[in-house]
């Protein structure tokens, strides 16, 4: 196939939806949020490196299990819309724990300084990181679990549904680089942007990438549970992306 097929919108709508599904897989912070796994667990008592490792690693494990028993039932559409909620008030309440926590074995001078980078400065690092440690281990569980339910697999999912088949090879090659791709942006930008607007900026930035993705799930991804290639093909032909499809696709058979 020649690449001027891919201005058909049967090949450019799927590759817009797969792009941007790998956009929000990264975006959504999910390897900052692993970046700071030890310093979180750190400031809540936990000083063993690979017993957070362990812990990340099984509650990703289990989210990823419990994906692959419900993804044909529930629908890619519904989990990826509640994974985005679910982040969201994960990645805002790490960023509170970030604003209002006070680091331990920090100086005087450091609390100042600290305080002085705070978003709100009312409450800027104002309480001990050891009364409010259950925020933060909770807050990266819940989130972990949240990405490892859909956003984690579900765009690796779709990539090889929302293809034709004359396309898939590239497409998907295409997709896949663009993902590694926005990765590395994710972790080059990283250090950069907490030493500009703070640690706890940034996951709120996050948080507003993670709101952004819930709109485009809701108004941009078909669902593809229950449909044939033949069929997601035709529906991205027509452009007609209805939050009913898989009803439609069920009542056929």
């Amino acid at each position: 196939m020649s690449w001027r097929e891919f201005c058909r919108p049967s090949l450019t709508k799927p590759l817009f939806v797969g792009i941007g599904l790998m956009v929000f897989q990264q975006f959504c912070g999910v390897n900052a949020v692993l970046f700071n796994c030890a310093s979180i667990f750190e400031s809540a008592g936990f000083n063993d490196a690979k017993k957070v490792a362990i812990i990340v690693g099984a509650v990703q494990f289990v989210g990823t299990a419990i994906a692959c028993l419900i993804v044909d039932r529930s629908g890619r559409r519904v989990l990826l819309l509640s994974a985005s909620a679910v982040m969201l008030v994960s990645l805002v309440a790490l960023g509170v724990y970030f604003e209002i926590y006070i680091p331990k074995h920090s100086s005087a001078a450091n609390d100042a300084t600290e305080v002085g980078r705070g978003l709100f400065h009312s409450i800027s690092h104002s309480v001990p990181a050891e009364k409010i440690s259950w925020l933060s281990i909770m807050s990266l569980i819940v989130f972990n679990l949240a990405f490892a339910l859909a956003w984690g697999p579900i765009p690796w999912l779709m990539m090889s549904e929302i293809f034709p088949t004359r396309a898939r090879g590239i497409a998907s090659g295409i997709t896949t680089l663009s993902n590694w791709l926005f990765a590395f942006v994710v972790t080059k930008t990283f250090d950069t942007m907490v030493h500009s607007i703070t640690t706890q900026g940034t996951y709120f930035l996050y948080g507003g990438f993670t709101f952004v993705s819930f709109i485009f799930v809701f108004f941009a991804v078909p669902e593809t549970k229950g449909k044939t290639l033949e069929q997601i093909e035709a529906l991205f032909h027509s452009g007609h992306l209805s939050l009913y499809d898989s009803l439609d696709s069920d009542e056929q058979e």
